[in-house]
């Protein structure tokens, strides 16, 4: 058998059915449609059958007889990591309706799958999703779509600081040393990522994260302003629409971090935008309408979207150093924010 590193992309892709049908075998599925989504990280098919049998009505959340089946990227998160968000995910749906998807669990009760095939190296950890129905608004978006976000996310912030994780399982932290320092993916920790930026820029950004973690340590981690957050809540990404409501989806890259943090995610999308202050009332006007954010926190927000920003080009960057080909995907996005994040510095009057 030709080893997988060998194989072309489409050889791979052949393979990688061939795990996901043995994947679904675990959870009593033997006849299934497969639509494969997406090869960038995760390995994502579209699954349609009619083998399974799901309690407890969707209410229109879920397409019917369709599935997310995920193939974790190897190494990218440690099973424990999963093993929390797919609890989460499940709480969320049992204890609260909350429009997320749900797990669906393998005829041996597990939510996380340990799947090997001849052919695929290593360990694939493999789990299945209910599809949730919606759609994009991509750069279409309107007021009302960040007020329908805002209530969106408090719904999912209060879920979390009620929602105890279960024992002995952890996820990433968007806290300082996760913005600043870890590494978030790409291959080099975002400390040495530092050196790679130019004077004028690494100046800005060490501007930001001394803010940052000035007011880090002054709220510290407590439930009041600390806890489980998407992290990727993006109106262009992973927030679909259905009459007139929102719903997340893709909690890969959530973990604990300042819910602040997720509403500045929120605000990437109409930055620039000419209507950013409507966008903004109306994100946080949402958020109030489930959740109270004091306005200490509030203040915080473009800060927090500065810190984002940083914290995106240091991933990029050191991805770049370390894969020269991205640069033609990432090269003009790396310089742009890095100019936003010196325009911030100035206008906030943090830069001599």
């Amino acid at each position: 058998m030709k080893p997988f590193e060998e194989l072309t992309h489409r050889g791979r892709i052949r393979r990688m059915y061939g795990l996901a049908r043995v994947a679904l075998a675990a959870y009593g599925v033997s006849e299934a449609r497969l639509q494969l989504v997406r090869q960038a990280g995760n390995t994502l098919f579209r699954v349609c059958t009619s083998s399974l049998s799901i309690a407890g009505a969707s209410d229109g959340l879920f397409e019917e007889d369709q599935y997310l089946l995920r193939v974790h990227e190897p190494g990218y998160q440690a099973p424990d990591a999963l093993e929390l968000e797919l609890a989460w995910l499940a709480a969320m749906r049992r204890d609260a309706d909350l429009p997320v998807p749900e797990p669906v669990s393998a005829l041996d009760g597990r939510l996380l799958l340990a799947i090997s095939l001849p052919g695929i190296p290593g360990t694939r950890y493999c789990s299945l999703l209910r599809w949730v129905k919606g759609r994009l608004v991509g750069h279409r978006f309107r007021p009302h779509h960040f007020r329908v976000q805002g209530r969106l996310m408090a719904r999912l912030h209060d879920f979390a600081t009620q929602w105890e994780p279960p024992p002995g399982l952890s996820k990433r932290r968007f806290d300082w040393d996760g913005l600043f320092q870890d590494d978030v993916g790409s291959g080099m920790p975002n400390a040495e990522a530092w050196k790679l930026l130019s004077p004028n820029h690494r100046e800005a950004f060490a501007v930001v994260a001394e803010q940052v973690r000035e007011v880090m340590d002054d709220w510290g981690h407590g439930s009041d302003v600390y806890g489980l957050i998407h992290g990727d809540l993006a109106m262009d990404a992973n927030l679909l629409f259905w009459k007139g409501e929102a719903r997340a989806i893709d909690f890969d890259d959530s973990g604990f971090g300042y819910w602040v943090f997720d509403l500045a995610v929120a605000l990437d999308a109409c930055w620039e935008d000419v209507d950013f202050s409507r966008h903004r009332e109306a994100l946080l006007t949402g958020y109030a309408e489930c959740r109270s954010l004091p306005e200490n926190q509030v203040e915080q927000v473009e800060l927090f979207w500065a810190a984002l920003q940083v914290y995106w080009n240091l991933w990029a960057v050191g991805a770049t150093h370390l894969t020269p080909r991205l640069a033609d995907e990432f090269g003009e996005r790396i310089d742009h924010t890095a100019e936003l994040v010196v325009r911030y510095a100035h206008s906030a009057r943090r830069l001599i």
